[in-house]
């Protein structure tokens, strides 16, 4: 399989606070990796570099061959080479974020032809038809003329995602897509991951549910205080944990019993 991504050394300060320090992994096509671990560990904000809604401290971020790096002068200003590769990046990686972030003033349609007219330039009867297709992979197609405020949280993620879908992006990123979900609701949107998974799409996942992780992932990534400590299969991670680390953020989110069901149960990755 071909790399979709190559990250090397990314580093991200907020003033003295290292939020990210030099972490770096790659990806290949049809690979689905969970990034794991306490809550400020720097998951997030690794995703938000990878497509720069963040500008990372330095290191370097490449996608689909195009290689962007980033320095940090002597007044600790971010210094861009290849800059002009950001708008590349976003139009073919599609962020899903922990709040829907759709219009609310646009029918669920609207929400996801708005991009396709206006970033895509297709027709109006073009992004319609596309926005439909990814409508009804997520199961949202007979809610095309609902508004944001009549849906369910779990339905307005599913509409956020198929909006993502019909960019037809080469790398999605999930940030924890479940947190601001009900908990009867998670399992409706954790069911289009899933089946996104199956299909082979390319996604890099944040989360918390890591029987979801374990059961989704190729690889699981733990990060500590934005180091990178572990990058193992799922069964490796949760066997064999690399670190202190690792291994005491396990046995808080899970019990020991739980480990071990996890790092042997089958699972889709096949």
């Amino acid at each position: 399989m071909n790399e979709v991504l190559k990250v090397h050394e990314l580093t991200k300060a907020f003033g003295s606070t290292n939020v990210l320090d030099g972490i770096s992994f790659r990806m290949k096509e049809g690979e689905v990796i969970s990034l794991i671990g306490s809550s400020g560990c720097g998951k997030s904000t690794a995703l938000r570099c990878i497509n720069f809604l963040e500008t990372p401290t330095s290191g370097q971020i490449e996608f689909l061959g195009q290689e962007i790096s980033v320095s940090c002068n002597k007044r600790g200003e971010s210094e861009i080479v290849n800059a002009s590769y950001i708008r590349a990046f976003r139009q073919r990686i599609g962020m899903v974020f922990q709040n829907f972030n759709l219009w609310p003033h646009r029918t669920v349609l609207g929400n996801v032809t708005v991009a396709l007219v206006y970033a895509l330039k297709m027709t109006r009867k073009e992004a319609e038809e596309v926005a439909l297709s990814a409508l009804s992979k997520v199961g949202m197609a007979s809610f095309r003329d609902r508004y944001p405020h009549q849906l369910s949280g779990g339905q307005q993620q599913r509409v956020a995602f198929a909006r993502v879908l019909a960019m037809r992006p080469k790398l999605m990123l999930c940030d924890e897509p479940t947190s601001a979900l009900d908990p009867e609701l998670v399992g409706e949107v954790l069911k289009v991951i899933r089946t996104l998974a199956e299909e082979g799409a390319t996604i890099l996942l944040v989360t918390h549910e890591m029987r979801f992780a374990r059961d989704v992932s190729n690889r699981m990534i733990f990060l500590q205080e934005g180091r990178l400590e572990q990058d193992d299969t799922p069964e490796e991670l949760l066997r064999n944990p690399a670190t202190e680390g690792v291994k005491r953020f396990l046995s808080n989110v899970m019990p020991a019993s739980a480990q071990r069901r996890l790092a042997t149960t089958t699972t889709i990755k096949g």
